[in-house]
């Protein structure tokens, strides 16, 4: 509750704090009454009680084991029970001296006799859905065990809310929409998750009674064929190659399988070790390949989606070209009902709604005309199988490096818009990769440079250049050589053989290192943003990095300034006098030069080291008090929020990390209100 510095709850199961567990619990009416508590209790026993009762019902409703063992133990629910009301009945005898208990009893009781209610009914219940759901998938795919219901609590987000009440795992496309039947049917809600790595909290249960449909096991590639699609340089049809899937398919599983042939699949996010196609689609997936040929929706010819009423439908693609969609072109959609054949509606969509003027995609347009499935974040059924074209591999390629430095991002900004200008989609020499990672990046995968400077690049830009001839190729570099004329603070480096072009991509590949203090936990945010804007986006987001880099410095030496003045070593209590003047005018001064630092002696640690070292020697010989010191630096500079963003230049798709430790409500909050402030500057900036 606001006021008070530590949880009253006395769980530390989560990072909400107890405003929220009780908003969760018990309702928004409760908050007040509590608040006025947190002020005028009289009794702290009653209000101790209380926060257990409270503790009681949320380890229950987050912690499937605990709950489970209630499930599977009478003896143990009914001795938990009586504790719980006895509890209850206590604090009630407080009512003539705290009125403001009332409400909060009664919505404690109340929610205790409906946790009550579900475990006594449990075991009926599941029987019930193992019957009927069992009958569709086979009971040995219907999972209640507590650890498949914790793993499917949460996507990527680590948002948590529900606990699911069971997981089906279904084996056969044909049994999806017959499952949303059966759900609806037994009053339970469907939610569809694919491998679980989704920024979005498309697969977290939102409410209780949720059955999550796990689609791992629709996993088959059942072919890779060719379609006939429309010639827009002549009335002869184009034959693609294109790969039909199930949604559970691995999104790297199916690049493998194009690659076997030659091909290449487009979509290629970040996540493809672990994503699925029907993730892929719902998120409306890029990647590295997009500025080449575009997001999932450019590359899709057809899918089949299971809607809530259980038909199965499907949406083909009219007029496919292969290439990536225009923002001044119009595409064109049909759906039809696949049990009757029927068509449902046809749907166009004008391109400028997938990509606005200046920005390579539109994350924010989740209705798309209408259109079913895509960017719809899982809302609206659940994807079950696809057919994507697939482009021929290019047999000629060459990885740049271009290392941006300088003081600020003002000509990368411009050297990237060129590069964009410089190759048009069409053109014979391509680009088929044009990645950016910043400043923080370069730190955290401790990246070697290419160039021969002493100063660590600002930021990283890789590329691919790609053609059907080498001297296309070479054309390519040739340009993209020419750009680099007038930018002194750009060095590029091109690779020499197939091995070098993959130690450059190799850095790409470890950026999950900016997580590693972490524990790997950050939050993940999306935005797009105009070229031209990347700049001054990037400037925000140093500022925002080293004004927290300043903050908590200081907050360290302040901290090791608390201690001291507490402190009582056991070797020698006489210290303190003699030691702590020079200490306080050590660290105030220490302040001081941090309030005042520039970036470069920020970053570097500069005063902060210096400090430590001389508080250290002061204090050398009190091997307890360093320790502990030594302790509260570490526990500081851990929570320290840091910003850090890779791009996916092509489309201005840039992904915005910030590492936290999600068990820490005070650093989740911290996190949160920096991500507000990128999304606001984002927008100021005329992104989304």
């Amino acid at each position: 509750m606001s006021g008070r510095a530590a949880r009253d709850i006395p769980y530390n199961y989560t990072s909400a704090d107890d405003h929220r567990i009780f908003s969760l619990l018990l309702g928004e009416q409760v908050l007040a009454p509590l608040e006025r508590l947190v002020y005028t209790r009289r009794t702290g026993r009653s209000w101790r009680l209380l926060m257990r009762v409270i503790g009681d019902l949320f380890i229950h409703h987050r912690n499937p084991f605990v709950l489970q063992a209630l499930v599977d133990d009478r003896e143990r629910r009914r001795r938990f029970f009586t504790g719980v009301f006895g509890d209850l009945d206590r604090i009630g005898d407080q009512r003539r001296i705290e009125p403001e208990l009332d409400l909060v009893l009664e919505r404690c009781r109340g929610k205790v006799e409906s946790l009550r209610r579900e475990l006594e009914t449990t075991a009926v219940r599941r029987q019930r859905m193992l019957r009927q759901l069992g009958a569709i998938v086979g009971r040995k795919n219907i999972f209640f065990d507590p650890f498949t219901l914790a793993a499917h609590a949460t996507d990527a987000t680590d948002w948590r809310l529900h606990l699911p009440v069971a997981v089906v795992c279904p084996e056969m496309e044909d049994q999806v929409p017959r499952l949303l039947r059966a759900i609806a049917a037994l009053g339970l809600k469907a939610i569809a998750r694919g491998g679980g790595t989704g920024l979005t909290g498309g697969a977290v249960p939102v409410a209780p009674g949720c059955v999550m449909i796990n689609t791992e096991k629709l996993d088959r590639i059942h072919a890779i064929g060719t379609v006939r699609i429309a010639n827009e340089t002549s009335d002869a049809p184009l034959m693609r190659s294109t790969i039909e899937l199930e949604a559970g398919v691995i999104t790297q599983t199916a690049m493998q399988a194009a690659e076997a042939k030659g091909l290449v699949f487009a979509t290629d996010p970040t996540s493809a070790w672990a994503c699925t196609i029907g993730g892929n689609i719902a998120e409306n997936a890029g990647g590295k390949r997009a500025v080449r040929w575009g997001t999932a929706i450019d590359n899709l010819l057809n899918f089949r989606i299971a809607v809530a009423d259980g038909r199965l439908l499907e949406v083909r693609r009219c007029r496919p070209t292969g290439r990536r969609i225009a923002a001044d072109e119009t595409i064109a959609f049909e759906v039809s009902d696949t049990d009757s054949g029927n068509t449902l509606k046809q749907i166009s969509i004008p391109g400028h709604l997938l990509r606005k003027p200046g920005l390579g995609k539109d994350i924010t347009n989740k209705s798309l005309q209408g259109l079913p499935g895509v960017q719809k974040e899982g809302t609206d059924g659940i994807i079950t199988s696809a057919t994507f074209i697939l482009h021929h591999a290019y047999p000629y390629q060459r990885t740049v490096c271009l290392e941006f430095f300088g003081t600020d991002m003002e000509e990368a900004a411009q050297v990237i818009d060129r590069i964009v200008q410089a190759f048009p989609d069409q053109g014979r020499e391509a680009l088929m990769a044009l990645e950016h990672f910043d400043e923080a990046y370069v730190r955290a995968i401790v990246y070697k440079a290419k160039a021969p400077r002493s100063r660590r690049p600002k930021a990283v830009l890789l590329i691919d250049i790609v053609g059907h001839a080498e001297e296309q190729v070479e054309a390519g570099l040739a340009r993209l050589r020419r750009i680099m004329h007038g930018y002194p603070n750009t060095f590029m480096a091109v690779a020499g053989d197939d091995e070098e072009a993959q130690r450059f991509w190799r850095d790409r590949k470890r950026l999950g290192a900016i997580a590693a203090r972490t524990n790997a936990f950050k939050l993940n945010e999306d935005i797009v943003l105009p070229l031209t804007a990347l700049a001054e986006f990037t400037a925000f987001v140093d500022h925002l990095n080293v004004e927290e880099e300043r903050e908590n410095q200081a907050e360290v030496v302040w901290q090791w300034l608390t201690y001291l003045q507490e402190a009582v070593p056991i070797e020698d209590p006489t210290w303190l006098a003699a030691k702590l003047p020079e200490a306080r005018h050590l660290l105030q001064s220490a302040v001081a030069q941090i309030r005042l630092a520039g970036r470069d002696h920020l970053q570097a640690e500069t005063h902060l080291q210096r400090t430590r070292a001389a508080l250290l020697e002061l204090l050398s010989g009190y091997e307890r008090v360093s320790s502990e010191l030594e302790d509260d630096m570490a526990a500081i500079r851990g929570r320290r929020i840091e910003v850090a963003t890779h791009m996916h230049a092509g489309d201005g798709n840039v992904h915005v990390n910030i590492p936290v430790f999600s068990n820490d409500r005070e650093m989740m909050a911290r996190a949160a209100e920096t991500a507000d402030l990128i999304m606001e500057k984002a927008v100021a900036l005329g992104g989304w």
